[in-house]
């Protein structure tokens, strides 16, 4: 194992740019071989043996073994925020400072108005990449290969990217594999795996271990499942209940580890039950029997993951909440317990978040950059925590419906073990909160809720236990199959019904599956993963529910100002016909009466102006359609359309009727016609068929331009 794995990950390191994924996998069979042989002897027992005991282990070795193969083959570079720690790691191993300047030219990525970010990575990358520049200077050194022919390409090759990747990948990994045997304390083996490859592969997780590495979000994940799996085994039993298989998932594996890194030996293993879940809370441990070494590793843990992304701190609760309320001691002893569990945790975190301050004191000093107060980043007292969860711009739970069940799951969890429960909601709306409260709350180009993925180690057992509650009972896995082959035939028959399918010659299928989704999210559509932030957006502000996914995002302020081209459908609600262009500009055209939208304003007190520019549909002769504008259902004034150009009209709504009429929030602006009239009354021809046609209807009108401005109170 000890010379198996260095000369595998050596290959990986030298292996050419993108390989197959494939290759990666089958030289890595052999060390995965290796690690099972190893387990085996430690364990005294057969490598058959520990196969049998551990093959959903083995599984999940195997499926990250090909996700590193992925990994491999995708290797791009870093990006995003990776590139100024990787610039930054470069700069300190070769030039001994953190002026990143020349790495971002030589890496040709643009310029950053700062480089602040946590040491976190540096640090976690250090080893890998200290080895890959020490083989690479005694390389160059023995004439083995040419240096780069700008000296700043030394530590920026391939090799060195890999390691940086690599390291990242590995701890993420780590965590998983700590996640998967902490779950098969308490469930089956299978739903435990099943459970485990869902917070893998069905999250943004995968993205940030695989395909984003170099961000932080893969190291703090593994780095907080191992603090919580510690935790929980250092300071609890795992419940009065565990549905195992045949053995105990870890006796021999567990009792080989040094005592800083293993159960409690006070903790008696629980025994097999195959009644229904505990309704009792977990048997805790008195604080006494944890060790000082014990403490000292949780809080070198959660210093590490604090490293890496500052927020992890706030996974300290389930630590402290398990100590605070422990069963059976006095509430003297728990208060004394929580502060020997935080002196020591803290002397573990010191040093971390000393070097923390050091790499922030030195970057500070180099460029502006404010965290707090206004025009900072981070407004603690106000926060869009909902549209972090639920919104469309990168939601956590809407994006990704496997949390979105496991937090479900984690509230029927609170009768298992209530104080994992607690925590894991806690940590998810504290974590929603600190992340809406940034400027960039929806993280930017993240992939998903980049920044719930640590969050998805304390959801686990919640998926878990809905994973249970389906496989005992396979009606309701089949349930919404027959659902979906229900709903599947009912849209084929509106297709065929409505003439969308042809009834007598072949049709693509592409076309037909098409047709389908269109018709299933056909407005006002109800997307489930985002209730119930969709049904009390739409609520709240008077709009389809469907409005939630696009209009959450906006803040309203004391003008607003759209032009009417593809980004303006976002606002529009009912009354308009297709979107057009002409020697004005982009347009959506009136098709029914009233043509409504929805607009954002924040009142504040002064008359409100309200300005559109539009232009009617020429005829010969030629009429002039009357408009009026209602605002939230009241007219508020008319105007005629431009003819034959497109003309802005202005209505003054004085402050006391605004202020009556509009609230914080979104309104709603509709244009109703009030019919046609002829331009010239003297011109004697009879109206054209369509003027006639449209006398008593909605004659079409674009409209190009709508703003509405909150004047100045003086």
């Amino acid at each position: 194992m000890v010379v198996a794995l260095p000369l595998w990950l050596a290959l990986l390191l030298a292996l050419p740019p993108r390989p197959s994924p494939w290759l990666v996998f089958v030289t890595g069979l052999p060390v995965v071989v290796v690690a099972c042989r190893w387990v085996a002897r430690r364990e005294q027992s057969t490598l058959g043996d520990t196969l049998r005991r551990y093959p959903d282990v083995l599984a999940l070795a195997l499926v990250l073994l090909y996700a590193l193969g992925v990994l491999v083959a995708d290797t791009h570079g870093v990006t995003t925020d990776g590139v100024t720690y990787f610039t930054q790691l470069r700069s300190l191993v070769f030039d001994r400072d953190l002026d990143v300047e020349r790495e971002f030219a030589f890496l040709a990525q643009p310029p950053r108005a700062n480089h602040v970010v946590p040491v976190g990575p540096l640090l976690i990358w250090s080893p890998l990449y200290l080895a890959v520049a020490a083989v690479d200077t005694l390389g160059r050194m023995a004439g083995l290969w040419s240096p780069p022919a700008d000296p700043v390409g030394v530590g920026l090759g391939l090799p060195y990217v890999r390691a940086a990747l690599f390291s990242s990948f590995a701890i993420g990994a780590v965590g998983l594999f700590a996640l998967l045997l902490h779950l098969r304390r308490e469930f089956s083996r299978a739903v435990a795996f099943l459970a485990v490859l869902l917070v893998f592969g069905a999250t943004p997780l995968y993205w940030y271990m695989v395909y984003e590495p170099s961000m932080t979000h893969a190291a703090s994940f593994g780095f907080v499942a191992l603090f919580i799996v510690c935790s929980a085994r250092w300071l609890a039993t795992p419940g009065l209940r565990s549905r195992r298989s045949e053995t105990d998932p870890l006796p021999g594996l567990a009792s080989s580890l040094p005592d800083s890194v293993s159960p409690l030996p006070t903790a008696s293993a629980p025994s097999r039950q195959t009644s229904g879940p505990s309704r009792h809370a977990p048997a805790l441990l008195p604080t006494s029997s944890v060790s000082s070494r014990q403490v000292l590793l949780l809080g070198t843990i959660l210093g590490l993951a604090i490293l890496a992304r500052s927020q992890e701190a706030l996974f300290a609760i389930y630590p402290g909440l398990l100590v605070l309320t422990a069963a059976g001691v006095a509430m003297r002893d728990r208060v004394r317990g929580a502060a020997r569990l935080a002196g020591w945790a803290l002397v573990g975190v010191l040093p971390w978040i000393a070097l923390q301050v050091l790499h922030s004191y030195v970057l500070l000093l180099r460029y502006d950059y404010q965290l707090m107060g206004q025009g900072g980043y981070l407004q603690p007292w106000q926060s869009r925590w909902i549209d972090t969860l639920f919104s469309s711009w990168h939601g956590f739970l809407s994006w990704t419906p496997v949390a979105y069940l496991a937090v479900i799951g984690m509230c029927a969890y609170l009768w298992r073990e209530w104080r994992w429960a607690a925590s894991a909601l806690l940590v998810l709306l504290l974590t929603a909160w600190v992340s809406g409260s940034t400027v960039d709350w929806a993280g930017g180009w993240s992939f998903g809720g980049r920044r719930f993925t640590s969050v998805l180690v304390v959801l686990a057992p919640g998926l878990a236990l809905v994973l249970e509650f389906v496989w005992r009972r396979p009606l309701v896995a089949i349930a919404p199959l027959v659902a979906g082959a229900l709903w599947w035939n009912h849209l084929l028959m509106v297709q065929y019904t409505a003439g969308l399918l042809p009834k007598d010659e072949p049709v693509p299928f592409g076309r037909i599956v098409r047709q389908q989704a269109e018709l299933h999210t056909r407005a006002p559509y109800w997307y489930p993963f985002a209730f119930p932030a969709n049904v009390w957006f739409a609520w709240r502000e008077g709009v389809p529910v469907d409005k939630y996914d696009v209009l959450s995002p906006e803040t309203p302020t004391s003008s607003f100002s759209l032009t009417f081209d593809r980004v303006a459908e976002r606002f529009l609600l009912s009354g308009w016909d297709v979107p057009g262009g002409d020697d004005w500009g982009s347009c959506w055209w009136i098709g029914g009466t009233p043509a409504s939208m929805a607009f954002p304003l924040d009142p504040g007190g002064g008359d409100v102006i309200i300005r559109v520019r539009t232009r009617t549909r020429f005829d010969e002769p030629a009429v002039r359609a009357n408009m009026a504008i209602d605002l939230n259902g009241q007219e508020v004034g008319r105007f005629a359309a431009g003819l034959p150009d497109a003309t802005t009209s202005e209505v003054r709504v004085p402050a006391i009727v605004a202020g009556r009429l509009l609230r914080r929030g979104f309104n709603q602006l509709a244009f109703r016609s009030l019919g046609i009239e002829a331009v010239d009354p003297t011109d004697s021809r009879e109206p054209s068929a369509q003027a006639a046609r449209w006398r008593r209807g909605v004659w079409p009108v674009a409209v190009y331009e709508v703003s509405v401005v909150v004047a100045a109170v003086h």
